[in-house]
């Protein structure tokens, strides 16, 4: 009984010896699985930043990490093309513990030193588990800074971020107090969440979560803009066969002033239902390279803003060929739109609605030169519903809103009810009926 007693504990002993080592090793797997995933990502996206390994020092019971992110691209000044991370590790008997600095970074740690007296604001705690996922603790110290002679106070950043094993969820919670420049400029605080999981390898689906305690800009030389109360939700989620993806956002506003104008209680929900899962990466990626390639022309250029819309203009020219490729997959039976819950409130009244609309069978990009020549056609594939009412005294004064604009029309886009201005239009029978009268386009 002793003996085995005594095997026993030198087991224990062993293993309890070996685990900090185990868990150097996972801590070297994981950094470097999360390392080639983002750069296969960029690679297929055409985008950057891209992260490259530097060093790494894996001993028995720590380690040094020291990496880059990388822009192919380049950022305005060579001595910010990249950004160096260091990350010392220490192994425990269940985890890693890590801190990551910026110290090697010349053009950081100048600004430190000059502008915040050598403190740095910046601290990131990471810990690695056995199970192979990853807990991260982002902080950042209030301070206070200068911008062309004017003081800017950024306040308290607090983040933390846990990924799954494989990388394949993603869970993030964060308070930002916000920043502000005197009087003239007061935003925060912002508190934020994400509980995502990766549906493709450019698509997370899952649920975001934004607020915004406040936002004042008055710099005396525009209207000022005064909003409080603002939250935002999305929701990405997709089909038990993963070949459509729903998008939903909602939003809510407690207050807004514009120019002195106070509103309050805005509040809708967007939907975007049924987008075909592959047309929509291929339409993300599409966008991310056209969005890259004009940035790296403008950079040649000089980097005038003024030329970036002709530039971006060449890129979708370039690319036309594969924007209709992606529309085409984009319009397939199912595709739409849908907005809810419309309410906003102003001083002349209250505005409300909604609208959904979408596609009873698929329709080709060749079909739009069919329906200038034969709108009525339209009808045939989609499906409609819309109701908009608002004050009277908002627009009233507006003719065209109330006449027909064309023959085929019976009323106008509205119509006066009481103190209202009505829309009510919907698709039925393959006819289109405003206000409950038939529309008819093709005369």
């Amino acid at each position: 009984m002793k003996k085995l007693l005594i095997v026993l504990i030198g087991l224990a002993v062993v293993c309890g010896a070996g685990l900090p080592i185990a868990n150097g090793i996972i801590m070297e797997r994981t950094i470097k699985s999360a390392v080639e995933e983002n750069n296969n990502k960029a690679v297929k996206a055409r985008t950057s930043p891209r992260i490259k390994i530097v060093d790494y020092d894996r001993g028995l019971f720590s380690s040094r990490v020291k990496w880059c992110i990388e822009n192919p691209g380049g950022f305005p000044g060579s001595d910010t093309a990249q950004l160096v991370l260091v990350t010392q590790g220490t192994h425990g008997f269940f985890s890693v513990t890590s801190q990551t600095s910026c110290e090697e970074n010349p053009w950081y740690m100048q600004w430190v030193n000059t502008r915040l007296n050598g403190k740095d604001p910046l601290s990131i705690q990471t810990r690695f588990s056995l199970a192979g996922t990853m807990d991260s603790t982002i902080h950042l110290d209030a301070f206070s800074t200068e911008d062309k002679g004017k003081q800017i106070d950024v306040h308290t950043l607090d983040l933390d971020v846990s990924t799954g094993r494989g990388f394949e969820t993603l869970d993030a919670k964060g308070r930002w107090e916000g920043l502000s420049q005197g009087s003239e400029f007061v935003m925060g605080p912002v508190d934020f969440t994400s509980d995502l999981y990766q549906l493709t390898d450019m698509i997370w689906a899952g649920k975001n979560t934004f607020s915004l305690e406040q936002l004042n800009i008055n710099d005396g030389k525009s209207n000022p803009v005064d909003l409080s109360g603002l939250t935002l939700n999305f929701d990405t989620s997709a089909s038990e066969d993963k070949k459509t993806v729903t998008m939903a956002m909602d939003f809510h506003v407690d207050r807004i002033a514009l120019g002195g104008k106070p509103l309050s209680d805005w509040a809708a929900t967007l939907k975007l239902k049924q987008m075909d899962t592959a047309a929509f990466e291929q339409g993300i990626l599409l966008y991310s390279d056209m969005m890259t390639q004009a940035g790296q022309r403008l950079e040649k250029t000089g980097g005038n803003p003024g030329d970036f819309q002709r530039i971006l203009k060449d890129e979708m020219a370039r690319n036309t060929p594969q924007l209709m490729s992606a529309l085409d997959g984009l319009l397939k039976k199912g595709l739409g739109m849908e907005i809810s819950g419309l309410d906003i409130d102003l001083p002349e009244g209250t505005v409300t609605g909604g609208l959904d609309i979408s596609l009873k069978k698929d329709l080709a990009p060749s079909n739009f030169f069919i329906f200038a020549m034969q709108p009525d056609m339209m009808f045939a594939f989609f499906d409609l519903d819309a109701q908009l009412s608002l004050p009277y005294a908002l627009a009233g004064g507006i003719p065209n809103l109330t006449e027909p604009l064309f023959p085929g029309m019976a009323t106008g886009l509205f119509v006066i009810k009481d103190d209202l201005l009505s829309l009510d239009m919907h698709i039925k029978e393959e006819k289109l009926f405003l206000n409950g009268n038939p529309v008819v386009l093709n005369q």
